[in-house]
């Protein structure tokens, strides 16, 4: 009859299978009266017209339960409507039927017994609303069927058509009484379920805001570190390129920058774990250098193992091999650190750990090997598979204190990549004294070869005609990093300390590009550019150039950007080619323009 089981314990469950009943009984209630009517005296067919009414205000009183602002008051109300009137139905029916069998003839007998049973079979469905409305809607047909069986003139022993009733009122009574055993353990099987669905609705809501609360926290980390990264690579930018250093100051300075360049990299790393967790990670391919990558991570961390008393060193397996490849540099340089810093941490004092890189070249694809030997304690062979699963700590992993994390990610990424990641013994302990066999971890993948290969940094670009340039940006810091990196070259620069004084400045002057920051005082740089591009409309001005130079990048910041009418966007800390070849770009669409200017005559 249901097209799915309703919990009849709560009102929304009851009104559906009380509206239910009705809905049914109410038709063949219909067609019965009209049967009496044209079969039986008038005065039968009125007990057709009670059953109708009845059934109606039982439909009725589900209206009413449903307008009610307390739904428990609402239920208990209802099922007491309910058992009254269920009982007053089966009532009238059995009247109807005891009225029948009065009539004497031997057939209303036997269809005074069927009305009857109908009844009995009706009210035995209340089984499933409660004890008392099972009983109060059962009584009345029993007692019918009973007092229609039972022959005072005939013996009992005698009386075959007593005892075939007497043992059919039992089997319907004992079935549907069992019945109420299942339906009430299904009813809290639901309201289990139900409960559990709300704690499982909890949790995924508590999760979700866990996962806010950590993208906000990244987000708001990210700023903060690059705000005052960028000034340090920055300062170190414009020092490199001071003519008056000397060779070791240049050194020091290159060092600086490389060590900044890693550690952003690193961050970027750090915000594409949220995408790893998710499933969402994915690769940033772009031309790399990877014999350079390699002594440059070897050079950063020498400093950390002359102080912990571990020689590093780089062994270059093929040296006349070059290493320009197509593949994400920020994965490979994560894996490669981790690997770098475990070693060191599991390298005792007066130990080694040497970082080897190996590759083969077939056609346009390199097959590149990296191996990183310490002297530390050995992997057995049942942990090795095991190491490279999130939280899943080895001995060696308990020992150095990890999180159970850092090998996890790297063969994440060596999963991205198509490649391999492992840990073996060190072949013959070369690297071992005595009582020292060490382990040797290693990761292998396969690239592009690109032609001609990725070497050395690429060049800045030269701004090669003035350009007037309006910078909004409220932190000193980075104020005198722009100042100090743009001093060299033809460009007027002007500062705004928030997003208010860049709006008045661009409508005071005009500027051949906009470097706007993002997170400002007095007015914000997405709130800036959406200024700046209404008054542009509704003004008809020229379109200026406006880049964001913001410490906000996640993707989809950078997507808002655009999407409210940025025509770039540069990441903190500063890009120095990319912010130069942008300069150098829009110094030469003002040359142009003004070259294809007509003259004057």
């Amino acid at each position: 009859m249901f097209e799915q089981t309703v919990d009849v314990t709560r009102l929304d469950g009851f009104v559906r299978y009380t509206r239910g009943i009705v809905r049914a009984r109410f038709v063949l209630v219909a067609v019965f009266m009209g049967v009496l009517a044209f079969f039986a005296p008038l005065n039968m067919a009125l007990f057709g017209v009670i059953e109708l009414a009845i059934y109606s205000a039982l439909f009725l009183a589900t209206h009413v339960a449903l307008r009610d602002s307390d739904p428990i008051r609402a239920f208990r109300r209802l099922r007491r409507r309910s058992i009254f009137l269920v009982f007053l139905l089966s009532a009238n029916a059995c009247v109807l039927a005891v009225k029948i069998r009065l009539l004497g003839e031997p057939i209303m007998r036997v269809e005074a017994a069927l009305l009857a049973t109908a009844v009995l079979l009706f009210g035995a469905l209340r089984v499933h609303t409660g004890r008392i409305s099972y009983l109060t809607a059962v009584a009345p047909p029993v007692a019918t069927l009973l007092w229609i069986a039972f022959d005072r003139h005939t013996a009992l022993l005698a009386n075959h058509y007593a005892a075939a009733m007497l043992l059919f009122i039992a089997a319907v009574l004992t079935a549907t009484w069992r019945q109420q055993a299942t339906d009430r353990a299904l009813a809290q099987a639901f309201r289990d379920l139900a409960r559990k669905n709300a704690d499982l609705t909890e949790a995924i809501a508590e999760a979700k805001a866990a996962s806010r609360a950590k993208s906000d926290l990244l987000t708001v980390a990210s700023h903060e570190i690059r705000t005052p990264l960028n000034a340090v690579l920055g300062f170190a930018h414009a020092l490199r390129r001071d003519t008056f250093l000397t060779p070791i100051q240049a050194d020091l300075a290159q060092g600086v920058l490389e060590g900044g360049a890693q550690l952003t990299r690193l961050l970027d790393t750090v915000l594409d774990l949220t995408k790893l967790e998710a499933g969402q990670a994915s690769l940033t391919l772009a031309p790399v250098d990877l014999r350079r990558l390699v002594r440059t991570v070897v050079r950063v961390w020498s400093a950390h193992a002359q102080a912990v008393g571990v020689t590093l060193s780089f062994e270059d397996a093929d040296p006349d091999l070059a290493y320009g490849l197509l593949a994400d540099e920020a994965k490979l340089e994560q894996t490669l650190v981790n690997l770098v810093s475990n070693a060191l941490k599991a390298s005792p004092s007066d130990g080694a750990v040497v970082v080897r890189l190996a590759g083969h070249a077939e056609d346009q694809t390199m097959s590149a090997l990296v191996e990183v030997r310490d002297t530390g304690a050995p992997v057995p062979p049942e942990d090795r598979a095991r190491m490279f699963d999130a939280f899943d700590q080895t001995e060696r992993g308990r020992n150095l204190g990890g999180s159970g994390l850092g090998l996890s990610v790297c063969a994440a990424n060596l999963a991205l990549m198509g490649g391999e990641i492992g840990v073996d013994d060190v072949p013959g302990g070369a690297l071992s004294k005595p009582g020292r066999r060490g382990a040797v971890f290693w990761f292998a993948f396969e690239a592009e070869i690109l032609t001609p290969p990725a070497a050395g940094s690429p060049a800045e670009a030269q701004v090669a005609a003035p350009i007037r340039v309006l910078a909004a940006e409220d932190n000193p810091a980075n104020r005198r990093v722009l100042a100090a990196l743009l001093a060299a070259s033809p460009i007027e620069l002007v500062f705004a300390e928030d997003g208010a004084q860049a709006l008045d400045a661009w409508q005071a002057e005009t500027f051949d590009l906009v470097l706007m920051d993002v997170n400002m005082p007095v007015l914000d740089g997405v709130a800036a550019l959406a200024k700046i591009r209404e008054r542009e409309a509704s003004t008809a001005r020229p379109r200026t150039s406006v880049w964001m130079l913001t410490a906000n990048v996640f993707d989809d910041d950078v997507a808002r950007y655009r999407a409210d009418g940025a025509d770039g966007v540069l990441r903190k800390p500063i890009d120095t080619v990319a912010l130069f070849a942008l300069l150098a770009e829009v110094a030469a669409e003002k040359a142009k323009a003004e070259d294809e200017r007509p003259v004057m005559a």
